[in-house]
């Protein structure tokens, strides 16, 4: 019997432990919020803020496209001012008429041919580099409304020249390129005939206006070391030229600048002063 009692003293006790833990287990559930709750609190307050600083952000980039926006404005009013201006006070330069392109060389008119020396002296300095360079420079800047045609004298010991057509051609593009070619090919040989290259240009091109005589040398007979009469070439010259066609002569070399005595300097430029043509020694 006193077994008994103590057992259900003992489980009386153990019931009321329980449930007063129960109790309280069930009490802080309902009072205390989850930690699910606090979390959504969180990311709310941090969307808010973030919302807040895009809103700032757009506000901002708003007002520096609108700060924009009136610079370019501006700019777009003064440059319509600026171009007012130039309309109503610049005048633009006429282009000179072809007649009067002379690239420094003050031509006659547009119908030219350009005669080279290529004898064997044109080696030294590379005198015949230069001229090569300095005609093909010049070619190039030339309108299509000059006619020209190029001859090199002496053609070796073949020829006391040789020529490009045979006649006068528009400088167009492809022409041009003519030009260039038959310039690239020249290759220094032989003596300076110039006499001989002088007369077939007088006598073989109709309406020329002018020639442009490119040489380092006093003339000389072809094939030959004699030297030719400077004073009968000139002579011969004046006969053979009655349309006055304007002979311009350019001299090549260091020697020929140091010697202004010497015959080829004087027979260049007494050439180009009976014929009414500039002089130049380079």
């Amino acid at each position: 019997m006193r077994k008994r009692r103590e057992t259900q003293v003992f489980s009386i006790a153990f019931l009321d432990l329980l449930s007063g833990a129960l109790g309280a287990v069930i009490i802080l559930y309902i009072a205390v919020p989850k930690s699910p709750i606090k979390v959504d609190a969180v990311q709310e307050e941090a969307r808010a803020r973030h919302l807040e600083e895009q809103d700032l952000k757009l506000q901002t980039a708003e007002r520096q496209l609108k700060e924009v926006q009136e610079v370019n404005k501006k700019l777009r009013e003064e440059i319509e001012k600026a171009e007012v201006v130039k309309a109503e006070e610049v005048v633009e330069p006429q282009a000179a008429p072809a007649e009067n392109f002379d690239v420094g060389f003050k031509f006659k008119g547009n119908k030219i041919v350009f005669v080279i020396d290529t004898s064997y002296s044109m080696y030294q300095e590379d005198r015949i580099g230069q001229v090569k360079a300095g005609l093909k420079m010049l070619i190039t800047s030339m309108p299509p409304s000059f006619d020209i045609e190029v001859v090199q004298f002496p053609n070796g010991e073949r020829t006391p020249f040789k020529v490009l057509w045979g006649t006068l051609k528009p400088l167009s593009m492809i022409n041009k390129y003519d030009v260039y070619d038959y310039v690239y090919g020249m290759r220094p040989l032989g003596g300076t005939p110039t006499r001989d290259v002088l007369l077939h240009v007088l006598n073989s091109y109709q309406d020329i206006s002018d020639i442009v005589l490119l040489t380092d040398g006093a003339p000389s007979l072809h094939n030959s070391s004699r030297r030719d009469d400077i004073y009968d070439i000139l002579r011969v010259v004046r006969e053979n030229n009655p349309s006055h066609v304007q002979i311009n002569t350019i001299g090549v070399g260091k020697e020929f600048i140091k010697d202004k005595t010497s015959d080829y300097y004087k027979f260049l430029q007494m050439l180009a002063n009976e014929n009414k043509g500039f002089f130049v020694g380079f």
